[in-house]
């Protein structure tokens, strides 16, 4: 266990949405990564013990960020995320291991309907009190989804024999939460 865990109260944290990020990366073309974010994300961690206890999150499929707006628009569409019909993913924590340094979080996300588990990787980065008092909590994880695995099909054959977009996704989350009163 890192040092500045062992410094985490057991508690309860809403995530502050200005303060965190949720990232994906796909490779374009096979010779670049793309990548995207969503604004806004939602949710709660609790912490016992100086550990991760749970972590649970949601993000608004309207709130994906693009450097296009046609893009975005490709995005939200039913080839890719739909988001009319599926409006938000989620993600729900089933197991949380503290291995050293780094803390592993097994759980179930939730995208256009369709839940597998899957395993994000990094670290509880630890705890601070803001200028106005609010004491702070820190999460940064990594994983990768096969986005087929959750109906995200669509792709274009290249003349190369190469496709568009890569199955695999890398999901980064670098998250903040405020301890509630």
């Amino acid at each position: 266990m890192s040092a500045i865990a062992t410094e985490v109260p057991t508690a309860s944290w809403t995530i502050d949405p200005v303060h965190s990020s949720i990232g994906f990366a796909v490779r374009h073309l096979g010779v670049s990564t793309y990548r995207g974010s969503f604004a806004g994300a939602a949710g709660f961690i609790t912490t016992t013990g100086g550990e991760l206890a749970t972590v649970h999150g949601e993000i608004e499929m309207a709130n994906v960020v693009t450097s296009d707006a046609n893009l975005t628009g490709h995005l939200q569409s039913p080839d890719f995320f739909d988001a009319a019909s599926h409006p938000r993913a989620t993600f729900r924590s089933t197991s949380i291991e503290q291995l050293g340094e780094e803390v592993v979080i097994v759980g179930e996300l939730t995208l256009r309907g369709v839940t597998q588990q899957i395993t994000l990787r990094g670290e509880l980065v630890g705890v601070a009190t803001d200028p106005y008092g609010n004491e702070k909590i820190g999460v940064e994880v990594s994983g990768t989804i096969d986005r087929t695995a959750f109906g995200i099909t669509w792709n274009v054959p290249l003349a190369n024999g190469a496709l568009t977009l890569a199955e695999s996704v890398k999901l980064t989350l670098a998250v903040q939460a405020v301890r509630e009163a």
